[in-house]
């Protein structure tokens, strides 16, 4: 074999290397645009929905006719800001991988996105679900002590506290699923390439 053949070889290996590369970052942003549009419109719909719950118990206090109730309607309305402000900033903590970066960087970025994103639905119990059953739990108490009735009280506690479970169920089982899968994906595809290296 002359030396022109072997230039020619180690050329040819080099572009197939660099198309592999181009090929696997190419697929690694189209997946993470794909996972930023998901956890957007999730984030949107948490953000409009703790709003609007702001928005309906300000407007129920500013009617209420106890100190305690508007106290209660006012913690309601709290925790409606509270979803939203939290996962606005939780968004912002976990930054956008850079693709200038080396390969194998990014993609270890992109999985720690993937990481936070499961951290936030195992901690969901703590910043979303315990803040709004102690909220609602304090209106379901307010509304009882303004002369509501026993079984009122025991069935709007019910069904708060089944939602709140149902809730956390969703999280900590379809929805950790979902994203661990996603995250396994993610690290086949990292596997694949570097086996191709």
């Amino acid at each position: 074999m002359t030396s022109s053949d072997e230039l020619r070889r180690l050329w040819q290996s080099d572009i197939a290397h660099a198309i592999n590369q181009r090929d696997v970052l190419r697929e690694l942003e189209r997946r993470m645009r794909s996972f930023d549009r998901t956890i957007r419109m999730r984030d949107l719909r948490e953000t409009v929905a703790g709003l609007l719950v702001t928005g309906i118990y300000l407007w129920m206090a500013a009617g209420a006719k106890t100190t305690f109730e508007r106290g209660a309607d006012l913690a309601v309305a709290a925790w409606g800001v509270w979803v939203a402000v939290f996962l606005r900033r939780y968004f912002h903590l976990t930054r956008k991988p850079a693709p200038e970066q080396s390969l194998s960087a990014y993609r270890e970025a992109l999985v720690e996105r993937y990481a936070a994103q499961i951290r936030l639905a195992k901690s969901v119990k703590y910043w979303f679900l315990l803040p709004m059953w102690l909220a609602l739990l304090l209106f379901d108490i307010a509304y009882r002590v303004d002369g509501g009735t026993n079984l009122k009280f025991f069935l709007v506690l019910v069904v708060v506290s089944a939602a709140s479970g149902f809730v956390w169920w969703l999280n900590e089982g379809p929805g950790i699923r979902c994203l661990e899968k996603k995250r396994r994906d993610l690290a086949a595809l990292m596997e694949q390439e570097g086996a191709a290296e």
